[in-house]
């Protein structure tokens, strides 16, 4: 029973990075919805994983479980990174500076 919760704790962690992919899609191209990310929320979010990634690592000692958050904080810090460069006015992803997004 522990390995089968184990191998399913590993593969809802995946699943559960995946799902971010649809709402990185949607910022990727729609530059107005970077503005409505929560730099707060996202910001303690990536936080309380870091934590979780060193209780992982040096408390439970267990390489799995850290691998799983950290594939959620790379997605977590791809949302963030959106909402910054919202704030900074700087360009990401085809909608924004893109030559064939521009009013001819």
């Amino acid at each position: 029973m522990e390995h089968l919760l184990s191998v399913l704790y590993g593969i809802s962690g995946v699943i559960a990075s995946a799902l971010y992919i649809p709402q990185i899609l949607k910022y990727h191209h729609n530059p107005d919805a970077r503005k409505s990310i929560s730099l707060l929320s996202w910001s303690g979010w990536i936080a309380i994983a870091v934590v979780s990634i060193l209780y992982a690592l040096l408390v439970v000692k267990n390489m799995l479980f850290a691998g799983v958050v950290s594939l959620n904080v790379a997605a977590q810090l791809t949302v963030l990174a959106y909402g910054l460069r919202a704030r900074l006015g700087s360009p990401a992803g085809p909608a924004a500076g893109d030559a064939a997004s521009q009013p001819a």
